[in-house]
């Protein structure tokens, strides 16, 4: 109950500040406009942040209140979250150079070791015979080097709604529970109130219950705060300071694996790629999902659920007494293979696309739903199964194809819904899906699946392809061109068809 309350306080205080935030950024022009390499199509205000800080302030405020133990140190952490706080708006409004980005958050990570005394005094034991490799003077520019790269990090992953902070709440969770495990009641409660706050962001940027679009972003004043959040609990809870280790240096990997991994991955394909490796580019996990045809909100649920797993991954073996050298190394490899596979990004999207299929998702190319099998005689049938499923919620086409197989006629029906707005299709494809395969249960032979048209982006038979390979066999599909014989057009809500003909 006491951790809920925590939660809930944090919910509630970023929940309000992001609505008034909005109100306020809208009443400003104080908005992230679309183009470039962005990939929302509508103005939206970035004051996700907001919601984060009032959150942190609120943390803050709670256990200086009850848990006087933090001290001088609570005031470096505070100056730490605001000083990245601005920088990260200017950022948002101004565009800095990254040069000023970076001198900034070097001063931010020098400020935490000297005033907040949080660096990273060893690497755990990693020694010869298990013993502590202690860091002495390069502990400080180590400890600045890593919180950059937390800092920036979580920015770079921050491209589609709902990932970075879903990503930042499962890491949260995962440190709160190491934290609580370890008696450290202060960290724990400032953890879940910052957890909270981040839920309170992700009711406005999640795409849920049909909302087709994030309300706000959490934006470089959000993401920069915390990556700097992020680098001072991994630090802090990972050395031997007045009281035992809640977590292990190695740990701190795995508990931050997404974005270390995406980031590292991405910056050394530019580098080996010849290009600067602050160079914007498509070529991150989650552009990589998308391009595999996820859509949005599944590609933040499988990362999320993949973040899950390396944090488990690595409090598992830390709990159960795993040697550190043996989770490092395992890690190195989980980055070595990460590298390979996105080093070829036009290797990994065919196989994004089977493990897509295979979880039975709807693909962001959808367009409507094909059906095999159909007999001629059952095809007005069918039609009127259409006009009972369908025709009241969506406009839609049904066309019916006669071709031939190896030398024997079969038929095949494509339906597609009729309208600009993509992610309103793509909601409505699975939900149809369902409907008629519950419709034509017990018909022998017809098969019921997403029709994604084709298109040289996402279909290897349209592609010239220089390797046998990488071939479609020529006898997979028809080489003759199909025959229409039916066509229906229906409009929502009408009951009969509007046009028919064979």
């Amino acid at each position: 109950m006491f951790s809920l309350a925590l939660f809930l306080l944090g919910l509630v205080v970023s929940g309000v500040a992001i609505h008034y935030g909005i109100l306020a950024s809208h009443r400003f022009g104080i908005v992230d406009k679309p183009g470039g390499h962005k990939a929302h199509d509508t103005v939206t205000p970035f004051v996700g942040g907001v919601g984060v800080l009032v959150a942190i302030l609120s943390a803050v405020a709670v256990i200086s209140q009850f848990y006087p133990v933090f001290g001088e140190r609570l005031h470096a952490f505070v100056f730490g979250v605001v000083v990245m706080f601005v920088t990260g708006f200017a950022d948002d409004i101004l565009h800095l150079n990254y040069k000023i980005r970076f001198v900034v958050q070097a001063g931010v990570a020098l400020l935490m070791a000297l005033w907040g005394g949080v660096v990273l005094a060893d690497l755990g034991d990693l020694g010869l015979d298990g013993h502590l490799v202690a860091l002495g003077y390069i502990g400080v520019p180590l400890t600045m080097l890593a919180t950059i790269g937390s800092i920036n990090a979580l920015n770079m992953i921050d491209g589609i709604d709902g990932l970075s902070g879903s990503l930042s709440i499962v890491s949260l969770l995962l440190i709160a529970s190491a934290v609580y495990m370890s008696g450290e009641l202060a960290y724990f409660s400032l953890v879940v109130i910052i957890a909270g706050g981040v839920a309170g962001f992700l009711y406005f940027n999640l795409r849920y219950l049909g909302r087709r679009r994030a309300r706000c972003f959490l934006g470089d004043n959000g993401s920069m705060q915390l990556g700097f959040v992020f680098a001072w609990l991994l630090t802090d809870l990972s050395q031997a300071n007045d009281t035992a280790r809640a977590i292990t240096p190695i740990t701190t990997l795995w508990l931050f694996a997404v974005p270390l991994i995406d980031t590292l991955c991405v910056m050394l394909r530019r580098m080996w790629m010849g290009r600067s490796p602050f160079h914007a580019d498509r070529n991150h996990l989650h552009h990589l999902f998308l391009r595999a045809g996820f859509r949005v909100q599944d590609a933040v649920m499988v990362l999320a659920f993949v973040q899950l797993c390396f944090g488990a991954v690595g409090l598992g073996g830390m709990y159960a007494g795993v040697d550190e050298w043996a989770m490092l190394l395992a890690f190195i490899g989980v980055f070595a293979v990460c590298f390979f596979i996105v080093l070829r990004p036009w290797r990994l999207v065919p196989l994004l696309r089977r493990i897509h299929r295979l979880l039975g998702l709807t693909s962001v190319h959808a367009v409507g739903v094909h059906v095999a099998g159909l007999k001629e005689d059952r095809i007005a049938a069918f039609s009127d199964i259409l006009n009972r499923a369908i025709g009241p919620h969506a406009d839609f086409r049904f066309r019916v194809f006669r071709s031939e197989s190896e030398g024997r006629p079969f038929c095949y029906g494509i339906i597609q819904l009729v309208g600009d707005d993509q992610e309103l299709t793509q909601a409505l494809i699975s939900r149809i899906i369902a409907t008629l395969r519950r419709e034509v249960r017990g018909e022998a032979g017809v098969k019921i699946r997403q029709f994604v048209e084709r298109n040289a982006n996402h279909d290897r038979r349209l592609a010239r392809k220089d390797r046998r390979g990488d071939r479609r066999m020529a006898d997979r599909r028809s080489t003759g061109k199909p025959t229409q014989i039916y066509r229906l057009e229906s409009a929502a809500g009408e009951s009969t068809a509007l046009a028919k003909h064979g």
